[in-house]
């Protein structure tokens, strides 16, 4: 392994913000499910960053292991729901969303080198049709 990776910090505060030693370790009431822990911590050690934000999206145990679609999200997939946290760091955040994206780019072999792309990928027509998504969302709250 090239880098030095902290467990008590988070790897990035995007999509990694949990650190190792608070999954192993969790706070009382929170719980991780396995294997998407181990799997979490153990891409993590090993510079896989997509296998990691997979296993991320997987910890709290909101995915139906059938259909793949995360509870509380609008009937959307994994890979849906981190492209719209993408998207939404992107448009918010985009200072940080684009040195994540430099993070990502020192990923070693990764099983879901797909995750990584996806969020890399963004294009110009996604980013607006998510910004108007939040104004009309914000114009509904007013």
């Amino acid at each position: 392994m090239g880098l030095n990776i902290s467990e008590t910090r988070p790897v990035e505060q995007l999509f990694l913000d949990l650190p190792i030693q608070e999954v192993l370790h969790p706070s009382p009431g929170e719980t991780f499910s396995e294997p998407w822990t181990s799997i979490y911590v153990d891409a993590i050690r090993d510079t896989r960053w997509g296998d990691a934000v997979w296993a991320r999206y997987h910890m709290y145990g909101e995915v139906d292991g059938e259909t793949g679609i995360v509870a509380g999200s609008n009937n959307m997939t994994v890979l849906e729901v981190i492209k719209e946290d993408a998207l939404g760091y992107r448009v918010n955040d985009p200072e940080i969303y684009f040195q994540a994206l430099l993070f990502y780019a020192t990923s070693s072999a990764d099983g879901h080198a797909d995750v990584i792309e996806l969020i890399a990928n963004l294009d110009e027509r996604e980013i607006a049709e998510f910004k108007a998504r939040e104004e009309a969302e914000l114009e509904n709250d007013a």
